[in-house]
């Protein structure tokens, strides 16, 4: 039921306190109630506020309007004495999409060049968008005295930000701060973060985009670093690390205090022949947090000229650890080896480079969580059974990749369908594949939800060409179209296929 304000008047406080909590995005109830001229409206919305949930697509919102009223003209006068009682702040502000809703998985600057590197993980961590972007939102709620009382702070994943070189300005100016949850560019951002925030941190969870070799910045700043009161540390860096142990470990050893620990990494590892293993764990992480009660992680590792050693070696390392584990090694053609470690329950949304003999499919649904998937084998094809027991092991998925070139061997026309279906899948990224592969996805799976898609240019004509009717209700959903090899920009052939693109303004 819709309420004007004078109805609302009306109303006792209990039933307006359970109207409001219903308004969704909160900054809309804010902008209805803050300077109306009625106290009574206003104090029941702030003193009740212990929590501003600020979810919502700020570019192409239905209420960007409202909202961008809502930072000029209700958030500026809005001060730690009104709103005593707030102490969790949230922003979701990165773009989403006209028709779903969903926001968007594939960076506009999708890097081709990725796709060389050998185990290199091409899908976006996060979409970077420029400061310029960000700083209609941001600018305002760092500096505004809003912040004093938050000691909660948790910003779109899905937004990398930049700490200024400039420690003369604080990212979060008189802030309290004590838990934090933000994607940052580089890991130089967030030794500068660190280093601000000092012993007022308790909690941070930092999702990082790049690694670079040879950074200077974080060096010389590492030992100024003073976190003696972070007891939850989470780091999320799934680009290859090179610089792993010049940077990242340095980085880790600092921050001694840390009692609960989580690490989701991708390591390239370089001047070793050595994968990442319970003994380097051991003395090269968790000797230095005294502290540390509890460690969870999901390490992925790459060795180029990898030597062939047995599974059960890399399991024998964790054997001190009281904890369960599991592990997996594969070898390529493409002289390049992994090893995946990973904690019990497993804790990641994401897995990359998986082949036909990585243990995906068990009895326990170990992985049953995981939305973000990259397959990869240069030694078998994947075959339709395959895909089959990805949907029943991954019933989540929202992003698939395939790198394979490999032919299948099974022969299955374009006009067959099965009852494959990834009910959930928003993204899918046929790059370096085998035509089979997309005809495999496009016009013999169900896809009801795909609104992104990259895909070889003549692996797409193909698939158009046969004018498959699976492959049409697949596509009719697509926003968001990567046409590579060559890169080109979408023209009537396609426009006739992805009906929506008409109305994407990317």
């Amino acid at each position: 039921m819709n309420y004007n304000i004078i109805e609302l008047l009306d109303l006792p406080n209990e039933m307006i306190l359970s109207i409001m909590n219903k308004v969704k995005p909160q900054a809309i109830l804010f902008c209805s109630i803050i300077n109306i001229g009625n106290h009574r409206l206003e104090q029941l919305a702030l003193d009740k506020c212990y929590s501003i949930d600020l979810s919502f697509d700020y570019y192409h919102s239905p209420y960007e309007l409202l909202l961008k009223r809502f930072y000029s003209d209700v958030l500026p006068p809005i001060d730690d004495e009104i709103l005593p009682n707030l102490r969790h702040l949230k922003i979701l502000a990165g773009r989403r999409r006209h028709y779903t809703g969903t926001p968007f998985t594939i960076s506009f600057h999708y890097n081709s060049e990725l796709h060389y590197s050998p185990l290199f993980s091409t899908i976006p961590q996060s979409v970077y968008i420029e400061g310029k972007l960000i700083d209609p939102v941001l600018s305002i709620i760092r500096y505004s005295p809003l912040m004093r009382s938050i000691n909660s702070f948790e910003f779109d994943r899905d937004a990398a930000l930049l700490v200024s070189v400039n420690n003369e300005k604080l990212f979060f100016d008189q802030s309290y701060l004590t838990h934090i949850s933000v994607t940052l560019r580089e890991l130089s951002d967030c030794v500068r973060l660190l280093n601000q925030l000092g012993s007022q941190i308790y909690s941070f969870t930092a999702s990082i985009v790049h690694v670079h070799r040879g950074d200077e910045d974080i060096i010389a700043q590492l030992d100024s670093i003073f976190c003696c009161n972070l007891k939850q540390l989470t780091m999320i860096i799934y680009r290859n690390i090179l610089s792993y142990e010049e940077h990242v470990l340095p980085l880790l050893q600092h921050l001694s205090s840390v009692e609960h620990l989580t690490l989701l990494l991708a390591i390239t590892v370089i001047g070793s022949d050595h994968f990442i293993d319970g003994y380097h764990l051991q003395r090269n992480i968790v000797s230095y947090m005294s502290y540390l009660r509890q460690f969870d992680f999901h390490i992925r590792s790459i060795l180029q000229d990898a030597p062939y050693i047995e599974i059960d070696t890399i399991r024998q390392s964790f054997i001190e650890q009281q904890q369960s584990i599991d592990c997996t090694l594969d070898y390529f053609n493409n002289q390049y080896g992994q090893c995946q470690i990973y904690s019990l329950p497993f804790i990641g949304n994401r897995l990359d480079f998986i082949s036909n003999r990585f243990p995906l499919f068990d009895f326990k649904n170990t992985f049953i969580n995981v939305t973000i998937l990259l397959l990869f084998d240069d030694v078998k094809s994947f075959e339709n059974a395959f895909f089959e027991r990805v949907t029943r092991a991954l019933p989540r998925l929202r992003t698939l990749e395939i790198s394979n070139q490999l032919e299948q061997e099974e022969k299955m026309n374009t006009i067959t369908t099965n009852s494959t279906e990834f009910s959930h899948l928003s993204t899918l990224i046929l790059h370096k594949i085998h035509i089979n592969y997309g005809e495999q996805l496009l016009c013999r799976t169900h896809l009801p939800n795909l609104v992104e898609l990259v895909i070889r240019n003549d692996v797409l004509l193909t698939i158009i060409a046969h004018d498959n009717q699976q492959a049409r209700n697949n596509c009719s959903n697509v926003e968001t179209l990567f046409i590579v090899e060559p890169w080109i920009e979408p023209t009537n052939v396609h426009f006739k296929f992805f009906p929506k693109l008409y109305t994407n303004d990317l």
